[in-house]
């Protein structure tokens, strides 16, 4: 296998391979977090560095066998470095080292060393790396592949582009290891089995009490639902009828922990709304979307449905890989599927299947009508003609993905 070089990722994390800051690099597991550790150890080692100034521990792995806390970190440390001269350590999936917060902080202080740290959980920069190294340390997400990923993944390792390569992404998304099952049935068990682990090792090896049918009810739902208003207090309507009003507040706060937990472990990624009226994020109202469509499908038997949502999952995730902050749009009795910021400028988007009818053109276009918003208003779509209309710009979706065209902001 041929893997590709990642190198959207590599020029964010490049300006700091000599920082004193700590590098978090997060994501999902399976997404290549491994792998770009790797080539920034290629890049490194191009550089100049030798060999055994570089040191990799990988925790799930042999090189990282025995590294359990901090002790045995700094044991390991103090064995494989030998002289003042600078470092360059890697630590590959940092959670199984216990108060890891504290051993990489001392490790930051105690060496004379550039240290790279990746991790499978958002919260590793969000909670007590956070509070230790607050201006400390510089995070990294990295996302499965993107749809021009996923193609040039293919074109490196003889892997057919053709005209129905689009309809494969926006099914089964673009988690690495799948473009080379060999057919349906494979990548669908190969996601079954990447979900499976990813539960069972970071939530439920983290919440050891959890209640785990209940937790994969909860699960199966919100994935299947990915893209729409979530509501705790409608969810548990759904699954478990009427009940008393404590057992149903109860359940309410349940969800939203497994709710949290799924966002926590990658395999959701949550979009706060926005107020188009007020110019503010609005807090508590969040929609859901799967880190990867191909995960949604999987996990909920969903393969069927509606591609328009697998659609807009597809243009969220996209927005995030290329540097967008995301929200989706409010304003009185109405939506807009989502609003791009970056810095101080955004624009609006309008997601829609096809524009096949002038119903659904006027829906789509018509989104906009109300919203005195001075900024670059968008409709994207699958429809191959330009459709741009009363200054709102019509894109096509994979000239989009493909990195033909891109979105102004203003």
């Amino acid at each position: 296998m041929n893997i590709i070089k990642r190198e959207q990722y590599l020029k964010k994390i490049r300006p700091y391979y000599e920082s004193d800051y700590i590098k978090v690099i997060t994501g999902i597991r399976r997404s290549g977090k491994s792998v770009i550790l790797r080539q920034i150890i290629d890049e490194i080692k191009n550089n100049g560095v030798a060999d055994d100034h570089i040191l990799l521990y990988d925790l799930e792995g042999e090189s990282g066998e025995g590294i359990i806390n901090r002790k045995s970190l700094e044991k390991r440390l103090h064995k494989d470095i030998r002289d003042e001269n600078k470092y360059y350590i890697f630590i590959d999936e940092v959670q199984h080292i216990s108060k890891f917060e504290i051993a990489i902080a001392s490790v930051r202080v105690s060496y004379n060393c550039s240290l790279f740290i990746t991790g499978s959980n958002s919260k590793l920069l969000h909670g007590k790396l956070q509070d230790r190294l607050t201006g400390r340390a510089k995070e990294f997400i990295v996302y499965p592949f993107s749809y021009r990923e996923s193609c040039e993944f293919k074109s490196i390792n003889n892997i057919d582009i053709d005209m129905h390569s689009f309809d494969d992404y926006l099914k089964w998304g673009g988690m690495p290891q799948r473009f080379l099952e060999l057919n349906e049935q494979e990548i669908h068990r190969y996601h079954e089995n990447v979900v499976e682990s990813i539960i069972e090792k970071d939530v439920f090896g983290i919440h050891k009490k959890i209640d785990r049918n209940a937790f994969s009810k909860v699960a199966s739902y919100i994935m299947a639902t990915s893209g729409r208003s979530f509501s705790a207090s409608s969810i548990v309507s759904c699954l478990y009828g009427p009940l008393k009003k404590e057992e149903k507040e109860s359940r309410v706060r349940t969800v939203l922990n497994y709710a949290e937990y799924l966002r926590e472990s990658f395999i959701t990624v949550g979009c706060q709304s926005y107020d188009l009226t007020g110019k503010r994020i609005l807090n508590g109202t969040e929609k859901y979307y799967c880190i990867s469509t191909g995960i949604r499908s999987s996990f909920t038997n969903t393969i069927n449905t509606d591609p328009s949502f697998a659609l807009e999952n597809i243009v969220f995730m996209e927005l995030l890989v290329r540097g967008y902050e995301v929200y989706y749009g409010k304003f009185r009795n109405g939506e807009i599927d989502f609003v791009a910021v970056k810095g101080s400028e955004r624009c609006l988007i309008q997601v829609a299947y096809l524009l096949a009818s002038e119903e659904v053109v006027n829906r789509e276009f018509g989104a906009f009508d109300k919203i005195r918003e001075h900024c670059p208003k968008y409709v994207m779509s699958l429809d191959p003609i330009d459709m741009s209309r009363n200054g709102i710009k019509h894109i096509n979706i994979i000239d989009w993905l493909s990195g033909n065209k891109d979105l102004q902001t203003g």
